[in-house]
């Protein structure tokens, strides 16, 4: 594939809440965190620089990259979302305690289209995940 054909995506998990700790999300879904802070902590910036004050609320993310040949991605979705149902227990619990979990769609470069089926949407909903898509005009490293 060359560089100019070349469609790089990510699918991430984001989880927010005021008082679960990263490792208890981790654990929680047998996910390794690739971004993680905790409630509490003081805050940093991506490189390490300390900033003033200390994080309102735990943010935990899991995502994978993926390099795509076509511009479909929906069943990039729905393998992180069949990952996920066996942990719908430890979703309902999050939603019930005023946390959030985010399943985030990342274009990187090149085009992407498709469309989400129905039974993969009727499973975000079932396990109280919302959905975001994003898109970057400038490439990401």
């Amino acid at each position: 594939m060359t560089a100019e054909a070349q469609r790089r995506l990510d699918v991430e998990l984001l989880i927010i809440h005021l008082t679960l700790s990263p490792a208890e999300i981790s654990d929680a879904h047998d996910l390794t965190a690739q971004i993680a802070h905790c409630v509490g902590d003081p805050r940093r910036t991506p490189k390490g620089t300390a900033l003033p004050g200390c994080y309102p609320d735990t943010r935990w993310r899991h995502g994978a990259r993926y390099e795509a040949g076509e511009q479909h991605f929906a069943d990039k979705i729905a393998e992180l979302v069949a990952r996920l149902e066996p942990r719908k227990a430890f979703l309902a619990h999050l939603a019930a305690t005023g946390g959030t979990a985010t399943v985030i769609v990342q274009f990187l470069d090149g085009y992407f289209g498709d469309s989400i089926p129905l039974t993969t949407l009727a499973k975000l909903v079932e396990l109280q995940l919302e959905l975001d898509i994003e898109s970057y005009n400038v490439p990401q490293t």
